[in-house]
């Protein structure tokens, strides 16, 4: 019997919202700052960042001891910095 539960997407706890809301309005900054990387946000603020996501997302899980990280990449600016 299916009952759809693995069917669920993951919810976002108010921490996630906490950072996401955040990315949004510091994003003009980050490109700035971490174009074309990935970066960990823990706290509403830049915990790690690098290239490859799965190094990032290890050094992130080693530094938050537990605590919500989120993971996002970063574009590159289509303007000239």
């Amino acid at each position: 019997m299916n009952t759809g539960m693995d069917d669920e997407e993951p919810t976002e706890g108010d921490a996630d919202i906490k950072n996401d809301n955040w990315l949004k309005e510091n994003y003009v900054g980050l490109v700035q700052e971490f174009p074309n990387q990935w970066i960990a946000v823990m706290d509403q603020d830049v915990l790690c960042s690098g290239i490859s996501k799965a190094s990032v997302v290890a050094k992130a899980k080693k530094l938050a001891g537990g605590r919500t990280i989120s993971i996002y990449f970063i574009e590159p600016s289509p303007l000239p910095l």
